[in-house]
Order: structure tokens, then sequence, then C-alpha cells
């Protein structure tokens, strides 16, 4: 019995995938958190809500539960405590807090003589001046030491601007249901960001996939309008991945899956966060599928139901027959949706696949700063990579041209 922790966001579709090979599994939930109503795993599967760690460990024991599975970034801090109280193999219990805490997984990268990003926590507005001050020049970075999906992460040219931001954010609860108590400055680290998929074994980690990022920054804050997989790697490339292998073991990394960023700048790869578990929002399976043969969450089953197979890929080389790419839709401005009359342009443009996640039409958009994909998730395969950037650029001219999303005020649509 395999206990899933608050399969919520891209963990539903980690839940469908074990669902779909039969797997006996445990829905757990935390307060606040229910289950998907589009997920046919939750729809079939009695959830458990969480209310004490003691009362759910022994809820966990008496189903013969012998894996625990963070299944979201809501259930990483959750699975292992639990897989703890029950003497689970899980990741190393002594590094937890730096699986989730940014400040902390800076230290650790440090206590294993791995480069990373200058890296300060303040709680006051005095601390916050003071670190300011050291800081040799700008922009930097201020964002909250526990928040997710780029939510209050902001680029900052001068002091004011970084005191005005977390006397904004300071005190509120963020997406992840916690609230800012802590803010980190950290340098700006100039490059282009990364994305390296893995999944682990018993301390092993094998190579799922790798993206590069194309990243806006709009009124300070970093907009990620698509990501491109990578499957031949330049020097600096492949670099980067092993220091990524480096950084998962540093964090104590030992079963399952991570999804990490870290950005490629003049000087090397620096780490900008690892994320125990499938990536996210959205996994829809069939474009990954498409393009590699198996998405995040399959090989993340695989791993779980089928460990001798999954071990067979480690001799394997990393070298998908098709690019594939996942595109953050975008409105041009905020308002009431009233139409998507780009859709039936962007449909046409060569390497399209699907599109998931759609906004509803009369509703506000959402933030869009987030990459939450909120506002629509797009995503294209194809054999010719130089063909499918040229209809990523093509789509995204559209958006900021007003093409994507016809819009109303707000102060007239709602």
């Amino acid at each position: 019995m395999i206990a899933l922790i608050n399969p919520v966001s891209s963990g539903a579709a980690l839940a469908d995938a074990f669902w779909e090979e039969g797997a006996d599994c445990l829905h757990i939930y935390s307060a606040g958190l229910e289950p998907s109503a589009q997920s046919p795993a939750a729809q079939h599967t009695k959830p458990y809500h969480h209310t004490d760690l003691q009362d759910t460990a022994a809820h966990l024991a008496a189903h013969g539960v012998h894996t625990v599975i963070a299944a979201s970034e809501y259930g990483v801090t959750l699975a292992d405590e639990l897989s703890q109280e029950l003497g689970l193999p899980h990741h190393d219990h002594r590094l937890r807090g730096a699986r989730r805490d940014k400040h902390l997984m800076a230290q650790a990268l440090a206590a294993a003589s791995l480069p990373h990003a200058r890296t300060t926590l303040v709680h006051t507005e005095d601390e916050l001046r003071a670190a300011l001050d050291d800081e040799p020049t700008f922009p930097v970075v201020v964002k909250p030491v526990n928040s997710a999906g780029s939510e209050g992460c902001l680029i900052v040219d001068s002091p004011e601007e970084a005191l005005d931001v977390f006397r904004a954010s300071t005190g509120r609860v963020n997406l992840m249901g916690e609230v800012n108590d802590g803010y980190l400055v950290q340098e700006f680290l100039r490059g282009t960001q990364y994305i390296v998929n893995t999944v682990s074994h018993d301390g092993k980690h094998l190579l799922a996939e790798v993206y590069a990022e194309r990243i806006d920054y709009v009124d300070g804050a970093p907009m990620l309008r698509h990501i491109i997989s990578r499957s031949a790697f330049t020097d600096a490339e492949q670099h980067l991945v092993d220091y990524v292998l480096r950084c998962l073991d540093a964090l104590g990394i030992r079963d399952g899956a991570a999804h990490t960023e870290v950005m490629l700048t003049a000087h090397g790869p620096r780490l900008v966060e690892v994320n125990s578990r499938v990536m996210g929002p959205c996994l829809a399976p069939d474009p990954y599928q498409a393009a590699y043969g198996y998405s995040h969450q399959h090989l993340t089953v695989e791993r779980f139901l089928r460990p001798e197979e999954f071990d067979k890929r480690f001799p394997l080389p990393h070298g998908p027959a098709r690019t594939v790419a996942k595109v953050f839709l975008r409105p041009h401005r905020e308002g009431v949706l009233t139409a998507m009359d780009g859709l039936r342009t962007m449909r046409r443009l060569p390497g399209f696949h699907s599109i998931a996640r759609l906004p509803v039409i009369g509703e506000p958009m959402q933030d869009r700063y987030l990459t939450t994909g909120a506002c629509g998730i797009a995503f294209f395969v194809h054999e010719d990579t130089e063909l499918l950037q040229h209809s990523l650029a093509t789509l995204h001219d559209i958006e900021d041209a007003g093409g994507m999303f016809r819009l109303e005020d707000l102060t007239n649509g709602g």
C-alpha cells in the first residue's frame, strides 16, 4: 500500500498514473486541500483528512502502508514527517528542512561545497536594510522563504523598492497556506534558467527531462513564458546536469521525483531551488509521452511499482526523439475574459499538440505573473526544434499584441 500525500495540482496526475496501473494507494489531504474533481483516481479513492501526525501515521500503519510519497509541494514536509514516524525508507530526514526552506537549502549547498547564490534571510525591516547594505550591486531578488509558483518573487532595483515589497507581503498567507514571516535577499542571477526533472532510487538519480526556460521580466516580476526540452547537451549544459545531481545529494534526495530549477550563469550553474516532487503545475501526460515515451509521473510510478524495470534505464543515454514545449499562456493585461480569439490561430501553428486548463469566459483572468497555469497551458511537440521555436515566437507575439484573449475592464465586466 502506497500513501500519496496531498495529491493536488500536478499530484492529481501522479495519483491517476498509479490508479491506471491498479496500484493500491491511500490519498491523504491536509486541512483546506480537497480531491480534484477531474481526477479519476480521486473519484475512486476515499480520502483521509490529516489533522494529527500520530493519528495519520496510525491510519497508514493500519492499512499496511510501506511507501509514503509527497504528491505535491503541499505534501513534501508531511511526507517526510510520516515516513520518519513510521520508520519507512525515504529521503534523508536530517535535511528535511532544507528541502522546503530556501535559506536552509542554500546552507546545505554551502556545506557540500557547491556554488550557490548569495542569500540572506531577513525577518524585519532593519534586517532587510542591513542585508541590502551588504549587497554589492542591484538588482537583487526578494522572495518569501517558503512560497511557491513565483508568488511574491520580485526583482528590485533599490532599497526603497525592496522595503515596499516586504511591507506589502510580510504577514500574508501565501499559496502554500503558510504565513510569509521570512524573506530572502538573493543576488540576481543573470543567464538562462533550466529545469531538470529526475526520479531517484536508493540515492541514484535518473535524468528524466531537461528544459530551457524563457523568462520575461514585467513590472519587476519574473514571467515564465515557456519551457522547451533539451536532448543534446552543450558542455555547459552537461556541467549543469552534473551540478544538479550533486545538489540532490546535498539535500538528501533518495527516492522518487524531484523538480529542480537552476540558472546557467557566466560563472557556471547556480541553484534556484529543488522541489522533491513531480513537476507542476500541470502534467497532462500525452505531450510528454509523445516526446519521451514517458511522463514524469509515469516514470515515478515505474520506480515504485517496477523498480527492476526502472533500474534498466540508468545505462541508457538521454536523448528523446522529439522536442516538447510547454507554454504558460498570458493575457496582455488584467480584465474579464470575453473571448479567446487567438486559439484558432494557435491550433494551426506547426507542432501544436494540445491545451490544458483554459480560463473560463465571463470570469476575471487570474494573476498573470504566477506559474500556476491559471491562464491556460499549451503544449507543442515536433521533431524539428527550430520550427517549434518559430511557432513559440509567433504565439508570444500574438499574446503580447493582445490577440490571444479578448478582455473587458474589470470595472465594466465584473
